[in-house]
Parts: C-alpha cells; structure tokens; sequence
C-alpha cells in the first residue's frame, strides 16, 4: 500500500485545527494517490480535491483566475443551498469581487456540510485578488473568526477550508501569514524516496525491459533509477520512462537515459567512436606527442576502460563517477596539454570542442561560486556546457594554481560523477572523461627536472615517478587538499623530460605545421634546405628546460618573425614553389634567404 507523503500527512492531520492553509513549493507537478488498488497521478489542485474527498468533505470547489468558481466534488443542490447559484455563475465568467468575497465567507461559514474552497494561483494571474487590500482583509478575518463544526456523521470537529496554492514569487501578504498560527504553510518538495520507489515500481510493470529481468536484477535497476532521479519532478520521471520504453533502451543504459532527459537530445560518442579508434590509440596518440611513450600507454590503458564501461567497476554498481579519469603531471611543455588534445580529438573528432577550463582563472576567493554558477544562455558557462552535452572531454589545466573551494569541486566531480549548481541544478558528469594536469614545476620544482642525454631506463623512470607521485600527494595535503588525493590514486601520470630525439620530432612538426598554414592561406609550397633544418634544430633545440614551449618560442623567433617579414613585403604567384636556403642571426634579428624555383 503507498504512504503519503510527509507534507500530505501533515496537511491531514491538521484538518481539524486549521481553518486555512497554504501550498508553495513544487505545485506544478504531479502526485501519486491510490485509487481502487491502482496508482494514479493527479494534478495539485485534483490531489487535493481527492485527499479531502477521503476525509469526508462534501462540498469543494476551485477559484481559478479568469474563470471565477469551478465544480471539483459535490451535490449541486447542497451547493446551491450552501452558496446560492455559484454553479451558474461559472458559467458566465468570473464574479465580481464583492460577490467572490460573499461565497467564500458563506463556504467557511455553512453548518451543513464540510466544505473546502482552493484558491488556484488567483495571487499571481488575477489583478482583481492580488490587488486587493479588501480581498485579503476579508479573507484574514474569515481565517480569525473561523470555527471547527462538529457535524453528523464525522467523528471530530472539522474547519471548513480556504486553500491557497501560490508561487514563491506570488505569496500571501506578510501580514496576513506572519505569526498567524491558523494559516498552516506548507511547501511542497520533489518526490521523496518513498514516492518515486512507488511511481517507479508502478510505471515499469509494463515495461518490456524490466519485466524480462530476473528478481534481484530488478530490485537493482529500481534502486538505480530511485537514486538518479532525486532531483526529477514526478512528470519528469514519467516521462522518462516513456523515453525508456520508446528509444526500447536496455536496463544497463538506465543511467544514460536519465542524463539524456536532463540534458534533452545529448550525443553521446561512447556509442558512436569506433571500436578501432580505441584498439589503436596509442598509434594517434604517438602521431601528435612525442616522448611519452610510458604516459600514452598508461593512458591507454584507462581509455579502454572508460570505452568498456568498466572504470571503477570494482565498486558499488551504481557509482555515477565520470566515464574516465587521468590526472597528467610533468613540467612545462612536456606534452601534457598536447595529450589531453590528441585525447580530445580521438574521442571526440576534430570539428567538436572539449570543454577547458585553466586553473590560472580560478585562483580568488569568489572561485567556488563561480564554478558552480549554471548558465545556459549562449554557449553557456562551465556547469551550462556540461549540462547541454553530458557527453564530453572536459579539462581542468593547471589545477595546482586552483582554490582550495574549487578543487574541492573537482574532487567532488571525480568522487560522485555530479555536482550540485548554486542554483540546485544536478549536473551530471557520468558520461564525461575528465582530464586534469598539473605542472611539477608549479607543485613540487625540485621533482623530475633533471635532463637525460640519454633515454632513461625504466626502472629509473619508475623510481622518479614515485618520488613525484610522493611530491604531489604531499603539495595538496600541505595546501588541505587530501580530498583530491585520495580520488588520483592510479589515475596520475607522470610525463618524461623531453629528451633530443623527441624534441626533433616536436620541432619537425611545428615547421610542417607553419609550412601548411602558408600553403592554405597564400597558396606557396615553402620548403626547407638541409643545411637551413640543420640550423634551425641547432638553435631550437639546444634549450630544452621548458622542452615544447622553449621550441615553440624559439621557432617563433627563428621562422615566423622573418617568413611574416617576406609575406607582407614580396609578391609569390599561386602554387609556386620557394625554398628557405639559409637563415643567419644578424643585428636586427633573424633572416631567412629564399630560393624561388
């Protein structure tokens, strides 16, 4: 049998000692109610009527806006004897608001049978109330002078009922509630656990899915379902079991249809990346970072669990951690922001953004609420992209630099898969691979900076991988981070120096990146001669301290400035091609020579 719920228990109980009563809160949902051993969703105004129908009232009717008195229970000549003709004047439209104030006061006065008025919304749509000094002095005096009857057939005396349903932002005046102990002020919050348990154990008996489980199976996917949807309105979980039945989604992608309700229509690529793309990961991630071949498998390793669904699968079944997690550790210019784009583009595709945001932005005091502000205008902020696309690369750089509130946020995203908005919102973040980075130099500088000439051996790269592992554990619990501590643990990564081969490789692709821009943008096939390589990789590689950043800066002063020189001075014929023959440093800067062919 289903229990009421607590606020309808408490509007039970107090029939009999309040004569008014008001509802706020969450009024525009649906309640389940038993009704001839069937459970049923009903509309508040309806709700109502039915709760008090059980409870012996005789006579209810509605105040509507617009519309003036509605039928909701009762005989028509009991009403007609009790409040006139009422029921005629409906029909014609809305009564003045003298002739409102005479039937409501008739209502609470009447010792012929229990009756109940509910006021629906007239404080926010109808000018003729809400206005009304009047109409709400009339209605407080109603309330003071009210007496409970005691009338054949009940048990106990009961008041005849003036009932309010109003918005937050529409209430009652502050005199007519505040310290008046016979208006009872309810507010009415989303289902609670008890309630959903009910409405869902009822809408899935007729789902195919459900019903073809075994036993236990199904008091499993009940217990998932009643945990993700706390935060829904009962519409809202209707309707999302019609999602389920209608998109025929399997038991296991329960959690993903309550995302995709949230979210509305959320395109989820764990579904859509082929399988390939994840068997041959490491091949794509080697193509754009160079020198972290022990990263990239690590790395691997976790995007094949999160592919599998198998991340954290070791704990509770309903766990709503995010899809994935790595926490990628090095110095500057490593390749750590490099591997998380090169990540990005194998899950996600080049035409498709990951969602970044750097630490370096989030370092004050008024950090944490503005991480959990939800915006959805435009592009939205944070919380309002993750919200639109639930599935998604999301990155947290730098988060060495963040505010202690803020990476308590990130913890709690890593630990729960959601978080909760300033606003109330749950965002979810099951669907999301999570990428952070933190630079050793920022944390921890006297950790992993030493440079090799040559490759190091595993063993030595494991012993330093624990040392900075020790360093980063140690940094956030001196700055009272221990929460993020606990929840890196086999997630973090940390990245090699950038060693002279690999720089080569990082240097080779800056220059055929440059290259390729010239030729989209101003159509020339520029070239380079051995000897000028050969020079470039001298200059540009002999500083390796802040490994691809030391080579991009350098590059930049070496080929960009003079090239940007060239093209703004000389005219080059469509698809001609142009050799750089030699560079030389002189007084006023780098020069390059060309050959035209």
């Amino acid at each position: 049998m289903f229990s009421l719920p607590k606020w309808t228990t408490e509007f039970v109980r107090f029939l009999s000692v309040t004569p008014q009563f008001t509802f706020t809160g969450n009024i525009l949902d649906v309640y389940p109610v038993e009704m001839d051993g069937n459970l049923t969703t009903l509309r508040l105004k309806d709700y109502i009527r039915t709760i008090l129908v059980k409870e012996g009232y005789d006579v209810i009717l509605g105040l509507e806006p617009f519309v003036g008195f509605s039928h909701l229970h009762g005989d028509p000549d009991t009403i007609h004897a009790i409040l006139g003709d009422v029921l005629s004047v409906e029909k014609t439209g809305p009564p003045s608001l003298e002739r409102t104030i005479q039937i409501l006061q008739k209502s609470v006065d009447n010792r012929t049978a229990y009756s109940a008025i509910i006021l629906n919304q007239v404080t926010r749509h109808d000018d003729r109330y809400y206005a009304s000094e009047k109409f709400y002095f009339n209605m407080f005096c109603a309330c003071q002078n009210a007496e409970p009857r005691l009338l054949a057939g009940s048990s106990f005396p009961r008041f005849n009922l003036i009932i309010w349903i109003h918005d937050r932002d529409a209430p009652l005046p502050s005199w007519f509630t505040q310290d008046n102990t016979r208006v009872r002020q309810i507010v009415i919050p989303r289902p609670d656990l008890d309630t959903r348990r009910a409405l869902l154990k009822s809408l899935t008996k007729n789902v195919q899915q459900f019903e073809s489980q075994k036993e236990s199976e199904k008091i499993e996917s009940l217990s998932l379902l009643i945990k993700k949807t706390q935060d829904l309105q009962a519409n809202e979980i209707i309707s999302l079991i019609s999602l389920v039945r209608r998109e025929i989604l399997s038991v296991s992608d329960l959690r993903e249809a309550v995302v995709q309700y949230s979210s509305g229509l959320a395109d989820n690529f764990w579904r859509t990346i082929d399988r390939r793309q994840i068997e041959n990961a490491s091949d794509f991630l080697e193509k754009q970072v160079f020198g972290q071949k022990h990263a990239i498998k690590q790395v691997c390793d976790l995007l094949n669990q999160a592919y599998l669904g198998l991340s954290h699968s070791q704990y509770n079944p309903d766990s709503s951690q995010p899809r994935g997690f790595v926490l990628l550790a090095g110095h500057e210019g490593v390749g750590k922001t490099a591997l998380a784009f090169a990540i990005k583009e194998l899950l996600l595709g080049p035409d498709r953004d990951m969602i970044a945001l750097n630490m370096g932005d989030y370092q004050d005091d008024d950090a944490g609420r503005r991480i959990l502000t939800l915006s959805t205008m435009d592009n939205g902020n944070f919380l309002g992209k993750v919200r639109n696309n639930p599935y998604s690369v999301v990155l947290f750089e730098n988060v060495e630099l963040a505010h202690p509130a803020v990476l308590k946020n990130i913890s709690s995203i890593i630990r729960a898969g959601e978080i909760i908005s300033e606003n109330g919102h749950l965002i979810s973040f099951s669907g999301c691979f999570i990428i952070c980075t933190i630079r050793l130099s920022g944390c921890c500088p006297d950790t992993y900076q030493h440079l090799h000439s040559k490759e190091e051996t595993n063993v030595e790269y494991l012993a330093r991988e624990r040392a900075a592992y020790e360093s980063i554990t140690h940094f956030f619990e001196e700055n009272k981070n221990i929460d993020f501590t606990q929840f890196i643990r086999g997630n973090t990564i940390i990245f090699r120096s950038i060693q002279p081969d690999s720089a080569k490789l990082i240097l080779e692709t800056m220059i055929n990146r440059i290259f390729d821009k010239i030729s989209t943008m101003y159509h020339i096939n520029l070239m380079i001669s051995p000897q000028a390589r050969e020079k470039v990789e001298e200059y540009c590689c002999q500083d390796l301290s802040r490994g691809g950043i030391s080579i991009g800066q350098r590059v930049e002063t070496m080929l960009i400035h003079p090239l940007s020189h060239i093209l703004m001075k000389e005219k080059f014929t469509p698809e001609e091609k142009v050799i750089i023959t030699h560079i030389s440093d002189s007084e006023t800067g780098w020069e390059v020579g060309l050959s035209r062919m």
